[in-house]
């Protein structure tokens, strides 16, 4: 027979097929696609024959509708992949399907091709924030201020969903306001003074007794339920600039090093920002120092990593064990690199200032000096300051009609009466709430010098461009093969390149939703703020490490290092890992590490505080390492629900799940990359059972806990075992991670996706393919290198076009 009885999944994938090829009927296809379309469509599902109660006559063909033109490329990638027809109905010869993919794939390519680059990118509020800094040499911080971006493909600077509204206008004008204030800065550069604090004295003395007591050399702060860190009361921060610090600390009564945090910030406890991690030694005081940028009233809080006591006052006076002795605190500042702000010479140019308050009050220790910009003539004096301005913020040079409107809006404010700083305001207010600042503005087609800088600047440092890429793109230099490979490298060796690390991870493998979940306290109580900063760090470093000295990117799947310190390596299981610091260490097989599936940070974030679920981690495999996009749940058909008491697992659950044959289609490939990882808990630590706060399973011994007390139980076995939608077998995610490593290019593809979707915020689409297999093909010819990928992402058609 012709036409033999099809599965359920057969019937889902034949309807993608058929609704398009339907279409393309109505299109008049050519025979060989049209007879295609007879043989494996029309005969099951037209009017009179609706197998599987399917329909598909009547559905339109129009591929400017980004839904019907996705649902051609599933079709597409479907049949190139053999997927359908499905296994049990006839199939078509090979030189049929190509006779039917061929002008389909030109058809989708010109469709797609049409589509792309129709949306300028607005710089999210991230970027905008970095750009008011970088232009005006502020450290205002403004993001929060505004609405959250939307996010497309995993990312936030995607054009396409980043929209503007008339709140959003609002907010930037409160923001711009801002940065433009914060730059002023008339007069003499302030005094950058050295003071010294001690621990045992001033406002902390009335905790004396209470968490922290007092030795002939120093306070020893001990972590009490009173408070289990402490900070300088009498230290105020009165300008926002740099700070150096040095603080002198040691252990008291241990002969191992007390580990202290440093957080600086405001000062709200535990949600100040983690500025470094210090190891204080025993016997002499050591100095620790660090330099921070701090603005008006922020502080530092030291925080022992010391268990906390609950002790009387009078216990807390005999305290006799180890704790954290400090010295003193040093500090000096502010610290500037130049002065006046290079936003303050932006604004105003070279034109003078007087004091114009009162004579009699300015030798008063009050007074605060009235400066006045001095013009002879002040409409003349704004258009000719206001230039540069403009050109700076726009990125690009600006000619007299571009400058006209900003230019009239000074002159209104100097014609109603306002002095000419105010007028300058409100016309670089309004410069900087304007589309030539929110977006970045490209040229169709080809881009020209000064929108590759900022295409380049953005994606490696998330500033706008440096002076050195402003004047290449000013000679026209930025479009040579060569030229532009230097300056990437040039971007690339710079410390501020460590923003395209913390933007690109943070989106790609959603590290920044690292908090966005706690780890529940009885069934993880180890999880703390020491692990979670190493295993972000884990990360970071690693995708660092690779990228400096060009290491294959297939390192990300699996590989013999990774980076720990004493804390992370405790959480592992590694031996022989020493002190705070993180350092390169080398894996065994047996420590169950290797490639960043195995990473701490990456395994939180693919899970929930409580329990860990193959479905959500198998998405997050499929989305974020493979570059497929897992399928939509069918409606009507409930989730499932963990059970934390561990009397059913989940994969227990998903097994009768799979039995609904609507369910089964998604979870046969959802599953497997879930089941893979089912050895790590939510917080990536390893494991052999489930933890469970069921009262009917044993409990676990102190090799298990590290000597806590523990609420959790030791659950049922974990199994990690599954099989690929392809029937390849794997017993655990060792076995998996060769599965992945057999097809190199599946990752790497993937990669550069995600890499050319971050550097040009916009999606990848059908007309994109080849040159992403250009980019692919360039990189393994090098060994799959970091370096060489980001080299070729730049140097690629897809990034030299809008």
């Amino acid at each position: 027979m012709r036409r033999q009885q099809r599965s359920q999944p057969g019937l889902i994938l034949l309807l993608l097929l058929c609704v398009a090829l339907t279409n393309a009927t109505r299109a008049e296809l050519p025979a060989p696609s049209a007879s295609f379309f007879t043989q494996h469509c029309i005969d099951c599902h037209d009017q009179a024959t609706q197998e599987g109660g399917l329909d598909l006559t009547g559905i339109g063909r129009d591929l400017t509708d980004p839904a019907v033109l996705a649902k051609w490329v599933r079709v597409y990638d479907r049949i190139q992949a053999g997927e359908m027809p499905p296994p049990d109905a006839d199939q078509p010869t090979p030189e049929q399907r190509t006779g039917f993919l061929a002008p389909l794939a030109a058809e989708l390519t010109a469709a797609h091709a049409r589509a792309k680059g129709t949306v300028l990118r607005r710089l999210n509020r991230h970027e905008y924030e970095r750009t008011l800094n970088a232009l005006l040499g502020t450290h205002v911080q403004v993001a929060d201020l505004l609405p959250e971006d939307g996010m497309a493909h995993g990312f936030d600077n995607i054009g396409a969903a980043l929209d503007l509204s008339p709140v959003q206008m609002q907010r930037y004008l409160e923001a711009a306001g801002i940065a433009l204030d914060a730059c002023v800065s008339f007069g003499p550069r302030p005094a950058s003074e050295s003071n010294s604090y001690t621990y045992a004295s001033g406002r902390n003395e009335s905790n004396l007794g209470k968490s922290w007591i007092l030795r002939d050399d120093g306070a020893v702060v001990i972590s009490t339920q009173y408070s289990p860190s402490i900070k300088i009361h009498e230290m105020r921060i009165r300008e926002t600039a740099r700070y150096r610090f040095r603080l002198y600390a040691a252990a008291h009564r241990s002969e191992e090093p007390v580990v202290y945090r440093v957080h600086a910030g405001r000062d709200f406890f535990d949600s100040m920002p983690l500025l470094d991690v210090c190891a204080a030694p025993p016997g002499e005081f050591a100095p620790n120092e660090f330099e921070v940028l701090l603005r008006e009233n922020e502080t530092v809080r030291v925080w022992p990593e010391l268990p906390v006591h609950w002790l009387s006052d009078e216990d807390t006076k005999k305290y006799e064990g180890p704790g954290l002795a400090l010295l003193k605190l040093e500090v000096e500042g502010p610290l500037y690199d130049e002065w006046p702000l290079r936003g303050h010479r932006l604004r105003f140019g070279d034109l003078p200032a007087e004091d114009t308050g009162p004579e009699n009050q300015r030798s008063k220790p009050w007074y605060k000096p009235r400066y006045q910009l001095v013009s002879a003539d002040p409409a003349a004096d704004l258009a000719r300051v206001l230039q540069p301005f403009l050109e700076a913020a726009f990125r690009r040079p600006v000619d007299a009609e571009s400058a006209a409107p900003f230019v009239a809006i000074g002159q209104d404010e100097l014609a109603a009466g306002q002095p000419l700083d105010q007028a300058l305001r409100t016309a670089q207010l309004a410069a900087l709430c304007s589309a030539d600042f929110l977006y970045l503005i490209e040229p169709d087609g080809a881009l020209d010098d000064y929108a590759l800088a900022a295409r380049l600047s953005y994606m490696l440092w998330g500033t706008p461009p440096d002076e050195t890429l402003r004047a290449m793109a000013a000679k026209n230099q930025l479009r040579d093969a060569q030229t532009l490979h230097a300056q990437t490298e040039r971007l690339l060796n710079d410390p501020r390149a460590g923003q395209f690390t913390e933007n690109f991870t943070g989106h790609w493998l959603n590290l920044r939703e690292i908090d966005f979940t706690t780890p529940d306290k009885q069934l993880y109580p180890e999880y703390d703020v020491l692990l979670r900063h190493a295993m972000l760090r884990e990360t970071e470093m690693f995708f660092d490490e690779m990228l400096a000295k060009n290491l294959s990117v297939l390192n990300f799947i699996d590989s013999d290092w990774t980076f720990a310190n004493a804390r992370l390596a405790e959480h592992y299981g590694l031996e022989d890992v020493d002190g705070v610091a993180m350092r390169r260490v080398a894996l065994r097989p047996e420590d169950h590490r290797g490639g960043v599936l195995a990473h701490a940070s990456v395994l939180k974030v693919s899970a929930n505080g409580t329990t860990t679920s193959p479905v959500t981690r198998g998405a997050y495999v499929l989305s974020r390492i493979l570059g497929v996009e897992p399928p939509p749940p069918p409606a009507g058909v409930p989730g499932v629900e963990p059970d934390i008491r561990g009397a059913t697992t989940l994969r227990e659950q998903l097994d009768k799940h799979r039995s609904i044959q609507s369910c089964n289609i998604c979870h046969r490939v959802l599953d497997p990359p879930g089941f893979a990882l089912e050895n790590y808990d939510v917080m990536g630590g390893w494991r052999e059972n489930y933890r469970s706060l069921g009262h009917d399973f044993p409990k676990p011994d102190e090799s298990q806990t590290g000597g806590r007390h523990v609420q959790w139980r030791i659950g049922p076995a974990v199994d990690p075992a599954g099989e690929t939608p392809d029937g390849q077998a794997f017993s655990n995610l060792s076995d998996y991670k060769q599965i992945l490593l057999a097809n190199p290019q599946q990752f790497t593809r993937a990669l550069a996706t995600k890499l050319a979707i971050y550097a040009t915020g916009r999606s990848m689409g059908f007309s994109d393919r080849p040159e992403i297999d250009r980019i692919v093909d360039a990189t393994a010819q090098d060994g799959y290198g970091l370096r060489t990928l980001v080299h070729a992402i730049v140097a690629s058609e897809i990034f030299h076009n809008r």
